[in-house]
């Protein structure tokens, strides 16, 4: 029975997620969480000057990147999370058989084609020694910012600019979204496993999925992702959710998809380190694509078609450190990314600087105000694509979240 004893899995992702740890773990257990947003743009302005004839008509209008929402709105409150399910194990099953089951109701990318998404329904069997299973639909053993359980971890109101562009996947057909964003999910089976060493701690991940998450392809194309964690030193209680721990984490996803008409390879690969120490945390991750790069609404404008590019490269990543002191926390968090930079027309590069402060109210209660600095340049783009760039403002984010 050695193998189904929670080791090194007080902030391992893979099993907080995949498996129950408690010596008696319950068949029925309700988990959830809400998170109400507050969120506005400073300083962005509307567009101007623009020659192009089939871009004219945006002239006075405000960039996708400067609206809250769909409409005109520069700020707006929402429900940007309402994740509701049930988890827990097989009784007789001596806590070998774990099942997990969540539905999101949020108003977020997740639910843009439907009100209601299913976003996580999984069988997890602990059964071999070294090489537990899970089956269904769940995270991928992505990098570590997506992979981590937002409403307990997130140290930041929004992912990086390199997670949510290169990792974040939506279907789309002709310019025209066919399904809400992926949540960093897929339909599939995984083998994982978590393993004391010495004073640390390794575990690994391999899934083999769709490639789409919600649905039951019957085609040979799939998708193979691999993740491998080694944190050569944990420290403090293995059941905290932020474990003091120095770790090292790398990934690589690789699969086939349909871009106008033609099969190209998304490659996504990435890795970092981090550290967390007496409530202090600090991490730094790179992820570069290749294929299946999505530039969003082209030209920038609300309504405007989709284009992702087949054979696109970018470059990016991030680095932050984080504090906490008693229920107050803070931390500073720098984002780069370099977009189609195989194309220096079409290349854009993000960059983003954002400070946080938190108040922790409760364990399961908390509320973060992030202010994030902006910049979008377009180096070698046309004389119009430099005057939408140029008109980007700052985001400035409220949120409240409350777990149950």
């Amino acid at each position: 029975m050695w193998f189904l004893i929670p080791t090194a899995a007080a902030a391992d992702w893979l099993m907080l997620q995949g498996t129950e740890l408690a010596a008696d773990p319950a068949p029925v257990r309700p988990w959830g969480f809400v998170q109400a947003l507050g969120e506005g743009v400073a300083f962005g302005s509307p567009v101007d000057g623009l020659s192009a004839e089939s871009l004219q008509a945006f002239n006075g209008e405000r960039a996708s990147f400067n609206r809250v929402g769909t409409g005109d709105a520069t700020w707006g409150l929402s429900i940007r999370r309402a994740r509701a399910g049930l988890r827990g194990a097989i009784p007789k099953t001596d806590g070998r058989v774990a099942w997990m089951l969540a539905a999101e109701l949020g108003d977020n990318q997740l639910t843009r084609l439907d009100p209601v998404v299913l976003t996580d329904a999984s069988i997890t069997f602990s059964y071999i020694p070294g090489a537990r299973i899970r089956v269904g639909q769940f995270k991928l053993p992505l990098g570590e910012e997506a992979l981590e359980m937002n409403p307990l971890a997130a140290e930041f109101v929004n992912f990086s600019s390199a997670t949510s562009q290169l990792l974040l996947e939506s279907s789309s057909v002709a310019g025209v979204y066919t399904s809400g964003a992926s949540g960093f999910r897929d339909l599939g089976v995984q083998v994982f496993d978590s393993f004391e060493v010495g004073s640390g701690a390794i575990s690994y991940a391999a899934m083999l999925s769709n490639g789409r998450m919600g649905t039951l392809e019957m085609d040979d194309d799939k998708d193979l992702t691999a993740r491998l964690v080694w944190a050569p030193f944990v420290w403090g209680e293995r059941e905290e959710t932020h474990r003091d721990e120095l770790s090292v984490f790398g990934f690589w996803q690789q699969g086939p998809r349909e871009i106008d008409g033609e099969q190209v390879a998304r490659i996504r690969r990435g890795g970092g380190v981090q550290l967390e120490k007496a409530g202090w945390r600090a991490r730094i991750e790179v992820i570069q694509a290749s294929g299946a790069i999505e530039a969003g609404s082209n030209p920038p404008f609300p309504g405007q078609p989709v284009l992702v590019v087949g054979e696109g490269e970018a470059l990016g990543g991030y680095a932050f450190l984080h504090a906490e002191r008693g229920i107050v926390g803070g931390g500073l968090r720098y984002d780069e990314l370099w977009r189609l930079l195989d194309s220096p027309v079409d290349t854009r590069i993000f960059r983003m600087l954002t400070a946080d402060l938190q108040l922790e109210l409760t364990p399961r209660v908390r509320v973060m105000l992030d202010y994030e600095r902006r910049w979008l340049s377009a180096p070698d783009g046309s004389a119009d694509a430099q005057a939408i760039v140029a008109t980007i403002g700052d985001r400035i984010s409220i949120q409240s979240g409350v777990v149950f």
